[in-house]
């Protein structure tokens, strides 16, 4: 019921209000408001109202403007002239003048001939005057014909002459005779026949004052037969040991280096069944001992060499002529197992023309192409490269016998190999137990030097 009531009372404001706003709207208006009717007077009320301050009660709009007032302007005076403003354009020109007016040449006359109003003759240039001719008196002294000799009047006794004899001998016998006879070799005074022509001396004539002791005569008596003494053997040809091999197997030659093992028997190793090559630093300090006892034994030694790579070429020339030096007995020089030999291009070239000129062989190492070696090959140096080292890390005998048989297998490829181990006693037992296989029947056991000379 509440509810209701409110609802009542808010709908009936709203339509009191609605009623009272349509009323204001159509209701007349109050009598003390007068609308506008006429147009309001000119706009000086208007300006004095705003000068005034005071708010303005009638309407602008319909205000009546003035118009501007204009200056008065002064007239020109007489004496001023007006300036140009003739725009009129210029006369055109007349099509019809008169062609006698325009500049003609003066037309020849009738009969066609050149008017020449004077004569202007040509004058010839003006000519120099012909010189005189040289009188006798000026001639030059010096006369382009000198005159001829006169010719020598020749006595009915003779072509030429006979000088006169002094009367008296010169004191001096051994005074030079500069006469023109004696020059142009005619006989003395007193010998000659009258004849202008001396005859040859005899062609058999032998002048021993100009013949050479240090010429051979061609075709005499006295030949000289030249003697060459024979050149020596190169070093690997000299201290190499000989090799049997009739049925040309490839050759594989095995080195062991001394490292100094004492347990090894020389006197068992000598009557090993196939040939090794034994390789000794040059800096033991038994060096010379070594190389000659393995020597004898008929092992070839090759002479292991080590060269810092910051060597200079005249210090590699001077430091391989000592390592040769210890060792004559050497075929060749190994690559050492320390700094080596392929340390710079400089050592590697320098090593290789040395052993061109001494005649010695050259083991190298593997090392990338093989470049150091190929090299030496190329310099007329007996070199190889070794193929495998079997022994290096401590293998046992049954793997050194397998890298073995893995190496025979090569040499029947390349025609030659080199194996390199140590001069000890497990490698000399493997070395033993291999040789009785059948896979060294396949190649032929040799030394060292066969292998350099045989392996392209």
């Amino acid at each position: 019921m509440l509810r209701g009531f409110l609802s009542g009372i808010f709908w009936g404001a709203i339509v009191v209000a609605v009623v009272v706003g349509i009323a204001s709207l159509l209701a007349p208006l109050p009598a003390t408001v007068t609308p506008q009717t006429s147009a309001v007077e000119g706009t000086a009320g208007a300006v004095e109202a705003a000068d005034s301050g005071a708010p303005e009660t009638t309407s602008r709009t319909d205000t009546t403007v003035d118009e501007p007032v204009q200056p008065e302007v002064a007239a020109p005076s007489e004496d001023v002239e007006p300036p140009l403003t003739d725009t009129a354009p210029a006369p055109k020109p007349e099509a019809g003048m008169d062609e006698a007016s325009l500049m003609q040449p003066e037309s020849p006359d009738a009969d066609g001939a050149v008017k020449v109003e004077g004569e202007s003759p040509v004058l010839p240039n003006p000519q120099a005057e012909t010189p005189d001719a040289p009188s006798t008196e000026d001639e030059p002294s010096i006369s382009v014909n000198p005159p001829q000799p006169q010719a020598p009047e020749v006595s009915e006794e003779g072509a030429f002459p006979t000088p006169a004899k002094d009367p008296e001998p010169m004191e001096e016998e051994s005074a030079e005779d500069v006469t023109p006879e004696a020059e142009a070799g005619s006989p003395p005074a007193g010998e000659d026949d009258g004849s202008m022509l001396k005859p040859a001396g005899d062609l058999d004539e032998t002048f021993p004052q100009h013949k050479s002791e240090r010429l051979p005569t061609v075709g005499g008596d006295e030949s000289v037969e030249a003697t060459v003494a024979p050149a020596a053997p190169r070093p690997v040809v000299a201290n190499a040991e000989p090799l049997e091999n009739p049925e040309g197997k490839p050759v594989m030659a095995i080195v062991l280096v001394d490292v100094g093992d004492t347990s090894v028997d020389p006197d068992a190793l000598s009557a090993f069944p196939y040939p090794l090559s034994v390789a000794v630093s040059t800096l033991d300090p038994e060096v010379r001992e070594k190389a000659a006892m393995y020597r004898d034994k008929g092992f070839e030694v090759l002479a292991m060499v080590d060269i810092p790579s910051a060597a200079t070429a005249s210090d590699v020339e001077v430091a391989l002529s000592a390592h040769l030096s210890v060792m004559p007995q050497a075929v060749g020089v190994m690559e050492g197992l320390g700094d080596g030999l392929q340390g710079t291009k400089v050592v590697s070239d320098q090593v290789a023309g040395m052993l061109a000129q001494s005649g010695h062989g050259l083991v190298m190492f593997p090392n990338g192409l093989n470049t150091a070696q190929k090299l030496a090959a190329k310099e007329g140096v007996p070199s190889a490269t070794v193929f495998r080292d079997f022994d290096g890390k401590g293998q046992s005998a049954v793997v050194m016998r397998r890298f073995l048989d893995q190496a025979a297998f090569k040499a029947g490829q390349e025609d030659g190999v080199i194996m390199l181990g140590r001069l000890r006693e497990e490698t000399v037992a493997a070395l033993l137990v291999w040789g009785l296989q059948d896979r060294a029947g396949t190649v032929a056991l040799a030394p060292v030097s066969a292998a350099l000379n045989t392996i392209d």
